[in-house]
């Protein structure tokens, strides 16, 4: 930390001898845009300039010039943000967004307003297609005073696009792209079309994929598993002008997608429980998210609010996992003749999301010319899931069906069938005292129910009969914050943030034995909530230096971690069965700096400056889950008619830490695997080739360099036989062309 305090220091010195020299004057066209409007750091419309906090902000343009086609595209090149890979069952997954060394549940995930699913082994939360999304904000540490439970770590959140950003009044918009991407042999066709009449605005935008595996580096000696795979993503909203102050959206957003796979990796021969020969494995992904919201917008300024709005929406999410295997069993022993099976597996994940929120906004400045930003609302959400498996084998000569496989007899559920129910009110007043100063008040009350229903198929799995968590919990999370402009170039910002998570149907109730490989699971009714208090310092400045701008950020944060829910080995029974229970841990923290900057050094260069350093302990032993320090370089040029567009990357990334396995098994603890340092470059191309016609074209990794995401691969060991099935691609290519009508 002493180090991390002596940069900041120095880095603090410098930007006070920057900001003296700050004389030019260049035309707005051409600088880089801070006045860009954020709303996820206090829900208030605030220039990302004066936000206080660490937020990133991707836009729609910015996605379609990278030619981004998942989360792992979409925040390649922002800093203290990754995007995990992970397996289940043999298939490789995109598993959702880490911020600062969190993941997971822990990142709060809404698109609309509206949280998306959660993420279950095998299916991740890449749930949504980034071609339908008009911008993505990104805010880093606790955001629970805002967005209640499960804002821990931050929030991801995703906004669609609208008809009237596309359209004018009486002049409708079509376009159409068509893409391909190497990396997965993928292919995409969209086409997206608004109009704006008078009293009504429409949008409809329908977006096709064709994808393949990921492709490895081509120094790998292990093949992927196969997979052919395809989705449709439908965007359709209808807004009706119903008067001066009030108007009412309708919204409808589908994700379908399907993926065949070839599981190479699940066929061979094992010897436990029973010698088995697998000679085929076969995967079908089945995947479904259905939105449908209607909004009620209030634009008639009164005592109560400026402009408001009122979302009913409901969402259902429907996922099976199928995977067909045919294997010979060795029931009689190896010199006994092999019996012919086939084994059929569906694992399904099935969430419906109702709710209604509600989000008020007045903004007031009193005799004294206090600027007040207020806002307030209410939230209710109630969550139903469940987790039925079905697996059996079929007896090829006799026909018999066999349900007890590998220590388990199935149908069962790993957790009861579980309705939770949310709700909330916050109230956040961001207060410009002066004109250079303003602090921000937030502060959110939560109530949460977890309310299990146990059926047959989860007493299956529950053999022991465990009691089982019903939790009735409530929190009540607060933000403080401050922004002081020292001069017209530099302002320095503090905030604390409070963040919690409750446990989840999963964490609370998971119950299975397995007495085959001596292991069971079992629920813990005494888990508490997850809480964090966040520390945020931060300078921001922007100088001129002739015909040159710079704006620059050095943030400097610690988030500390009490009741951190983990799972551990809680003991063994007579029988030689090791129990895991998910766990509370205290004494986790989360510290790090992260520097930006952004330069335009004439009317045709910029470039581009991001780092970030992380450190996180649990009682002294280093947190696996930090990623390593991370430098990101980019150079950009434009042509003078802004027609035509090249930007490089070169992102350099530390060597990763190391050490043993902390859950240890009867043979000893593991070796962990580690990742060297690694530098890699991307290039992009954008051309405005016409009024109609734009181009994009993008090389990722130009160097070709073999190298693993730490985020992918930490806490696996080092005689992992699949770790290369993490490797990154080598050299790949990708282009776009949009079409505009």
């Amino acid at each position: 930390m002493l180090k991390k305090i002596l940069c900041l220091i120095a880095l603090t010195s410098l930007s006070v001898s920057i900001q003296a020299n700050d004389s030019a004057d260049i035309s707005e066209n051409n600088l880089i845009n801070v006045e860009e409007i954020t709303v996820i750091s206090s829900r208030a419309p605030v220039p990302l300039n004066e936000v206080i906090g660490s937020v990133s902000l991707i836009k729609s343009d910015e996605i379609e010039k990278r030619i981004a086609n998942n989360i792992v595209d979409l925040i390649e090149n922002t800093i203290g943000v990754t995007a995990p890979r992970s397996d289940g069952y043999g298939r490789i997954f995109n598993e959702g967004f880490r911020i600062r060394g969190l993941g997971g549940k822990r990142v709060n995930v809404l698109i609309d307003g509206v949280r998306i699913p959660d993420s279950y082994v095998g299916y991740g939360r890449d749930v949504v297609d980034v071609d339908l999304v008009k911008k993505v904000e990104i805010l880093k540490g606790p955001s629970s005073a805002l967005y209640g439970s499960d804002g821990l770590a931050g929030a991801i959140a995703y906004t669609t696009k609208d008809a009237s950003d596309l359209a004018e009044s009486n002049n409708p918009y079509l376009s159409s792209t068509v893409s391909y991407d190497d990396s997965s042999d993928s292919t995409k066709v969209g086409v997206l079309g608004a109009f704006v009449g008078n009293n009504i605005e429409g949008l409809i935008q329908v977006t096709r994929r064709d994808t393949h595996e990921r492709k490895l580096h081509n120094q790998v000696e292990i093949a992927p598993n196969s997979m052919s795979g395809e989705s449709n993503s439908v965007l359709a909203k209808l807004k009706f002008l119903l008067n001066e102050s009030f108007d009412l959206t309708f919204t409808l957003d589908i994700q379908e997608w399907k993926n065949d796979w070839n599981l190479e990796t699940e066929a061979g021969f094992s010897f436990f429980p029973t010698p088995t020969q697998t000679s085929s494995a076969l995967g079908t992904d089945e995947s479904s998210r259905h939105r449908y919201s209607v909004e009620l917008g209030f634009n008639n300024s009164n005592m109560f609010f400026d402009e408001g709005k009122i979302i009913a929406f409901a969402q259902n999410t429907e996922q099976d996992q199928i995977t067909d295997k045919s294997k010979l069993i060795f029931e009689m022993g190896m010199r006994a003749r092999p019996t012919p099976y086939s084994e059929y597996q569906n694992f399904q994940f099935n969430q419906e999301i109702f709710g209604i929120t509600s989000e008020f906004y007045k903004e007031i400045v009193n005799q004294s010319g206090v600027r007040h930003q207020i806002v307030y609302g209410i939230e209710y959400e109630s969550i139903d899931v469940e987790r039925p498996r079905y697996r059996y084998e079929t007896n090829l000569i006799t026909r018999a069906l066999n349900y007890n496989i590998g220590g388990h007899t199935y149908p069962d559920k790993t957790f009861p069938d579980t309705e939770t129910i949310r709700q909330g009110v916050y109230f956040s007043d961001r207060i410009e005292i002066t004109p250079k100063a303003s602090i921000v008040i937030g502060a959110r009350y939560d109530s949460y129910e977890l309310k299990p229903s146990v059926d047959e198929l989860f007493n299956r799995s529950n053999v022991a009969r465990n009691a089982l968590s019903y939790i009735d919990d409530s929190a009540v999370s607060g933000k403080l914050g401050f922004i002081y402009d020292i001069n017209d170039s530099l302002s320095i910002f503090a905030q604390y943030a409070e963040g919690f998570r409750s446990p989840d149907y999963e964490s609370a109730n998971i119950s299975f034995t397995n007495f085959a490989f001596f292991y069971s699971v079992a629920p813990n009714p005494n888990l508490d909530s997850e809480e964090s208090d966040g520390y945020e310092i931060g300078l921001r400045g922007n100088n001129n230096f002739g015909e040159s701008r710079i704006n620059w950020s050095l943030v400097y944060y610690e988030n500390d971690y009490e009741d951190f829910i983990d799972t551990q080995i809680t003991g063994r029974t007579q029988r030689g069965i090791t129990i895991y229970q998910y766990v509370n841990l205290n004494n986790v923290t989360i510290d790090g700096f992260e520097l930006e900057v952004q330069a335009l050094l004439s009317d045709n260069y910029s470039l581009y400056l991001g780092y970030s350093n992380s450190d996180g302990e649990q009682n002294g032993e280093k947190l696996i889950s930090i990623d390593p320090d991370q430098t990101i370089f980019g150079l950009n040029w434009s042509s003078d008619n802004g027609k035509f567009n090249i930007r490089g990357f070169a992102n350099i990334v530390e060597e990763s830490i190391d050490g043993l396995d902390p859950i240890c098994g009867r043979s000893g603890c593991n070796t962990l695997v580690e990742t060297p340092g690694r530098v890699t470059f991307d290039l992009f191309f954008n051309a405005n080739l016409s009024d109609n016609i734009d181009l994009n074209l993008a090389v990722r990794n130009l160097t070709n360099e073999k190298y693993y995401d730490w985020a992918s691969i930490n806490g696996k060991t080092v005689n992992d036989p699949e770790l290369d099935l993490y490797s990154n691609s080598g050299r790949t290519f990708s282009a776009s062309i949009k079409y505009i009508f």
